[in-house]
C-alpha cells in the first residue's frame, strides 16, 4: 500500500501530514494539535470515515431505543 497523504489522529480527529510510513502502517506520528504520539492511535482517512459512519448508526439506534422505552412508559401510566 502506498503512503497516504495524511492520517487522522483518533484522539482529536485532526489531520496529520508529518508521519513515518513503512510496510503499510504508521511507524511514527505526532499530532500537532493534541500531542498524541501513539502510532496505534492514528487511522487512515478511509478507515476513519467507516468508523464515524458506524458510530452515527449506533447513536441513531440508541436514540430509537430510548424513544421506544419512553413510549412504553407512557402507555403503562395510562
Amino acid at each position: 500500500m502506498a503512503k497516504p497523504d495524511y492520517i487522522i489522529c483518533l484522539e482529536c480527529e485532526s489531520e496529520v501530514e508529518d508521519f513515518t510510513w513503512r510496510d503499510g502502517e504508521v511507524r511514527r506520528a505526532v499530532c500537532e494539535v493534541c500531542g498524541n504520539s501513539d502510532a496505534d492511535a492514528f487511522s487512515l482517512p478511509e478507515e476513519f470515515d467507516q468508523d464515524v459512519d458506524e458510530d452515527e448508526e449506533d447513536e441513531e439506534e440508541a436514540e430509537y431505543v430510548e424513544d421506544y422505552d419512553d413510549f412504553e412508559d407512557e402507555e403503562e401510566e395510562e
